[in-house]
């Protein structure tokens, strides 16, 4: 322990000797692995970080998938009731889902992000009431189960202002009276990963969102999201089969229904937000820390460069402190011991950049459809845990060429030659070079990786959207919120348009259930007329719009066959849909599809007819490939939830406060939402949010290696110079021109840059396989990007050379011929 403390000591006292490189050092650490824990935080946060619920570790989620299908779905409550009941492998299933309703408290309405619940919810993630109980018992989920709310604790706190004498209190939910009973416990915000819910009702609760009680009738009525706790000893592997064994005897028992469906059972941590079969957010995340970690390894290679050259100045003071009877594992580890410090000091430093950057990343606050995003970044052990590990796997890495150097001194050869002799060795050169052109090549794909993502993001910004977004006023309200019945619904969304529709410089006003790119929230099964499931292919939930006559023209969707909808579509009239061209060719391939029936509800009907078929367009996502998609009046499918879109002739945003202002003249107390541009819109978490993101995020990683790059560069060849002086003295007096050693200098730069040049494009070539299908538009071996970077990086990697290039021609052959 003594010897231990000594070497901290005298370590400390050397790294305070040479202050400026001690701070380049651990400045270039904590760049690496700030940016490593910035990262690994939000993966820590969307990944790995356990729900703060009971039995984390054995949360699974069941997710049904129809055959074929690369999507999941829900399932329907009686599909959930026998699954409960017939599975045998799990101490607890639950079910949720969530949606928007509409709170009045004292008179005061405001739209909130709701789970329905299932009676075993709480009671399955082992969860304990901060105020008041929970919801529970089978009774939560009949039909017209009591009007009761557990409230969010963050929605308790800032709504209710943590008043605990809430418990008791009425409040009416989208018009009707309920009771708050509980609140739930602080640091629980549901189960929906991103989404902060801020209230729970009973899934048997009425509510105007289900008025025809289908939940309870319909098995392909599917809305739920079913979650379970594992019995101990049992595996997901045993779950899977306990699982398939009800799936299978559902799909003998109930064909029209749950033919062609199986259910998926995995690791709650890998379904965040929901269950993906491809793992695109790991693999996204995966990438993103693949990329941080290239980072870390070109701030290594720096340092140990650093490194290098300090214990190439102290080898005379190794070998006289071996001469004097140290031995050699002691000034191993004393080398080690100094890395291991500067790589705690980086470490630390490294971590308090990477904490302020989550906590920048953190602060984002994005809502998509009045629904409140949670990002919660913070640091935990497994952040704290990964910086240390990192940090001491950095001291590790850096010290070993200097300590392994220490351990091969030839003592007569060092005490002998002095330091010029040393110092020239063309292996340690060659070492160092090789460090170097290590770092271009890493660098070069960073940058080829960067310049990929930039170029998507442009082409997202000008991707075919389906309709034009410029000019647009979007305005989301529900008229549940006040407890609208439906004929005063469609009276208020008539009244309010017609108003809007009057203002100066409006040319249009419609309103949809739906926002495209910002959130869809409506499928149905969809059955072709004339077909069984047992003839036919899976049967699909297909997305779709509720919208009024106006829409296909306010949103400028072009209708390119038949016609879009009239006022004479009504409930009464023939129920019609616009359905898109894939769907037509999906469904009728090679056929007129005007005239086509298919039905939501079952093979045998009601029947929907074709009436017109609209251009392809972007529903969900800017890089989703060709969706099946399809329109319905608004008339024949009422939604109290809708967005009013108002096209403009000017900027849209002017009319913000007086689009508002109708609303309020004719309900004061109505709630609006998600009041922006759809230009804005599609800036949105659904839309380019994380595309322009993951493209900034390249961009910085991609610079600080060009950074690390060029100081590696230009340190390599600064200190070969000054090593070099002696040599450059002689062939001066001998007659060289002061041109003719800028070029030998150059010529080292040169070599340097242009074998990890060479080395980064072969490098590039493997790894852009990984980052192919996030890219939009643009190939993973774009020969413009490649020809770019390539450019760009020799000719910075060429000018940090000519500085000590130029530096090294200036020198007096008199004061060369007497260096050292």
């Amino acid at each position: 322990m003594n010897t231990l403390t000594q070497d901290i000591r005298y370590g400390a006292r050397m790294l305070l000797k040479k202050p400026a490189m001690s701070a380049i050092v651990i400045f270039t650490l904590a760049v690496g692995i700030g940016a490593n824990t910035a990262l690994f935080s939000a993966m820590n946060a969307f990944l790995l970080r356990p729900l703060p619920v009971a039995n984390a570790d054995r949360l699974v989620y069941v997710a049904p998938m129809r055959q074929g299908a690369a999507d999941s779905i829900q399932f329907s409550y009686l599909d959930f009731r026998d699954l409960r009941t017939q599975s045998d492998a799990f101490s607890g299933l639950l079910g949720y889902n969530i949606g928007l309703v509409g709170i009045s408290s004292k008179e005061k309405p405001q739209q909130i992000v709701i789970s329905y619940v299932t009676g075993d919810y709480f009671q399955t993630l082992g969860l304990k009431p901060a105020l008041g109980r929970f919801i529970s018992g089978e009774a939560s989920e009949k039909q017209n189960a009591a009007p009761e709310i557990v409230l969010g604790h963050s929605y308790w706190k800032t709504r209710f202002n943590a008043d605990a004498g809430v418990v008791g209190q009425q409040v009416k939910i989208n018009g009707r009276s309920a009771t708050i009973i509980g609140v739930a416990p602080e640091g629980f915000h549901g189960l929906f990963n991103m989404v902060d819910a801020q209230a729970y009702l009973p899934f048997g609760m009425p509510t105007s969102e289900n008025p025809k009680n289908d939940l309870w009738t319909r098995r392909d009525y599917r809305a739920l999201k079913v979650l379970g706790i594992l019995k101990p000893g049992v595996t997901r592997k045993q779950a899977q089969s306990s699982v398939d064994v009800v799936v299978q005897r559902l799909a003998q028992d109930y064909p029209d229904a749950d033919k062609g469906i199986r259910a998926l059972v995995v690791p709650e941590t890998l379904a965040r937000p929901e269950p993906d079969p491809d793992n695109a957010l790991v693999l996204v995340a995966v990438v993103f820390m693949a990329l941080a970690g290239l980072v870390l390894l070109l701030a290594c290679t720096n340092v140990a460069n650093i490194l290098l050259v300090r214990a190439t100045s102290r080898e005379r003071e190794m070998a006289v402190r071996a001469a004097l009877g140290a031995a050699r594992s002691r000034l191993v580890r004393q080398l080690m011991t100094e890395s291991l410090l500067l790589a705690l000091l980086g470490g630390a430093a490294g971590m308090m950049l990477g904490s302020w950057a989550s906590s920048l990343l953190g602060s984002v606050h994005l809502t998509a459809a009045g629904i409140p995003l949670l990002f919660d970044f913070s640091f935990d052990w497994r952040v704290f845990s990964y910086g240390m590990l990192a940090a001491v796997i950095t001291g590790i890495i850096v010290g070993l060429a200097p300590a392994w150097r220490a351990s091969r001194l030839n003592l007569n050869n060092v005490l002998h030659e002095g330091s010029r002799g040393v110092l020239a060795g063309s292996t340690r050169s060659r070492v160092r070079s090789l460090l170097v052109a290590g770092q271009v090549a890493v660098s070069l794909m960073l940058l080829v990786v960067a310049g990929l993502f930039m170029r998507s993001s442009r082409n997202a910004e000008h991707v075919f959207w389906g309709f034009d977004p410029h000019h647009v006023l979007n305005v989301g309200m529900t008229t549940s919120a006040l407890g609208f019945d439906q004929a005063r619904s469609q009276r208020f969304y008539r009244d309010v348009q017609d108003r809007i529709r009057a203002l100066p410089g409006v040319e249009s006003v419609s309103s949809a259930s739906s926002v495209p790119i910002g959130y869809y929230s409506s499928a149905n099964p969809f059955y072709v007329e004339g077909s069984s499931v047992a003839n036919k292919q899976a049967v699909l939930d297909v997305l779709y719009n509720s919208v009024d006559p106006e829409y296909f023209s306010t949103m400028r969707v072009s209708v390119i066959s038949g016609r879009g909808f009239t006022e004479n579509d009504t409930e009464q009239s023939t129920k019609v849909a616009v359905v898109n061209e894939t769907l037509a060719h999906r469904f009728w391939p090679n056929q007129d599809p005007l005239g086509k029936r298919f039905s939501m509800t079952g093979t045998e009907g009601p029947f929907v007819q074709v009436v017109g078929v609209a251009k392809d367009g972007k529903y969900q996502n800017p890089w989703e490939d060709p969706v099946a998609f399809y329109f319905v009046p608004r008339q024949q499918s009422y939604r109290p939830l809708r967005s009013i879109h108002v096209r403009t002739s000017g900027d849209p945003a002017t009319l913000t406060a007086q689009v508002i202002q109708q609303v309020h003249d004719l309900a004061p107390d109505m709630p609006v939402f998600d009041v922006q541009t759809m230009d804005e819109s599609l800036e949105g978490v659904n839309g380019l949010f994380f595309f322009r993101m993951g493209t900034n995020l390249t961009m910085v990683l991609g610079l600080v290696g060009l950074s690390l790059a060029v100081v590696g560069v230009y340190g390599v060849i600064s200190y070969t110079a000054s090593q070099k002086t002696h040599e450059i003295g002689v062939r001066m007096a001998m007659g060289a021109s002061r041109s003719d050693i800028l070029t030998m200098v150059l010529k080292q730069g040169f070599t340097l840059v242009g074998v990890g040049v060479v080395l980064g494009l072969a490098l590039t070539m493997v790894a852009t396989r990984a980052v192919s299908s996030m890219l939009m538009g643009v190939s993973r071996n774009d020969p413009l990007i490649l020809a770019v970077v390539t450019v760009l990086l020799a000719a910075v990697g060429i000018a940090a050379s000519l500085i000590p290039a130029r530096r090294a021609m200036k020198v007096e052959p008199l004061k060369a011929l007497k260096y050292e």
